[in-house]
């Protein structure tokens, strides 16, 4: 027998829809190509982990037909630059969205976020060390060829990214420049480590079209339940079961060990795997803490 979502449910679903719905709009508008001052409007794109902004992202830009790019951040700026070089190089005039998730490796330190808010600030990489060309292959491969050409005749390298637009989906919330100074004052100065990292922080926000979207955990299961019951989220469950799964979800949210759409997926492969006699058993072995 299907459940009959309560009321407070209903409205977790409208609050969670709502939040997706601004994620969309914002990869949309990147996609559009829209610049200020001849110079391309990049967004940030903050939320907590497991909404799905990446996907959201990629769905909204592969509906726009714009060529676009997904690459990670959660690596070092040597290979975030290839990456830029190589899309450089495939499309050195064409406009493109490059979706960068994951931005953990990036956002480390000051260093590397000053190369980011440089890159957001002037639409150019620039990379600084000795580069071994043959590290990246066979001299007719495309990294080698794409970082040779952004060479020049100095050390390291740089990449006009003027016809690229960026779409940074993270999991850290970036400082607004009062949340900056009061993290200076109470660590005693400019020049620690903390400090600089933070009015770094500050920084990339003042360049990009900033979507906050923190959600409460009612509002997570929303978007979790919109997915699946509407977005062919876990395709091997029946409408029964995804209801089932879902007010699983709601009723243990704070003991749950994930609460992603691929929880959801999980959680119906054990239905196929386990039948529905004593699943809530299974669920409560598999992922409850």
């Amino acid at each position: 027998m299907l459940v009959e979502f309560s009321s407070k449910q209903k409205v977790a679903i409208e609050g969670g829809l709502g939040k997706r719905n601004r994620l969309i709009r914002a990869a949309r508008q990147a996609a559009s190509g829209i610049k200020i001052d001849d110079k391309p409007v990049h967004y940030y794109i903050y939320g907590p982990s497991g909404i799905g902004k990446t996907y959201w992202a990629n769905k909204a830009v592969q509906d726009s037909e714009v060529i676009h790019r997904t690459v990670s951040g959660n690596v070092s700026m040597f290979a975030f630059g290839i990456d830029l070089a190589v899309t450089k190089f495939m499309f050195p005039e064409e406009p493109v969205v490059i979706i960068v998730d994951d931005c953990d490796e990036i956002l480390k330190d000051a260093k590397t976020i000053n190369q980011m808010k440089e890159l957001l600030g002037t639409n150019k990489f620039t990379y600084n060390k000795r580069v071994n060309l043959g590290s990246l292959g066979e001299e007719d491969s495309i990294p080698y060829m794409a970082v040779q050409q952004a060479m020049g005749n100095g050390i390291g390298f740089t990449v006009d990214c003027s016809n690229f637009t960026f779409i940074i989906t993270s999991n850290i919330k970036l400082p607004f420049d009062s949340t900056a100074e009061d993290i200076v004052e109470k660590n005693g100065g400019m020049d620690n480590a903390r400090s600089i990292r933070a009015r770094h922080l500050a920084a990339i926000r003042g360049r990009c079209e900033v979507k906050d979207l923190d959600m409460s955990w009612e509002e997570k299961w929303g978007n979790l339940a919109y997915v699946t019951l509407e977005d062919d989220g876990c395709t091997t469950c029946d409408l029964e079961q995804k209801h089932f799964i879902l007010e699983y979800i709601w009723n243990n949210w704070n003991d749950m060990k994930e609460t992603s759409i691929r929880t959801v997926e999980k959680m119906g492969r054990t239905f196929q795997l386990e039948g529905s006699a004593g699943i809530k058993d299974a669920f409560d072995a598999d992922f409850l803490k």
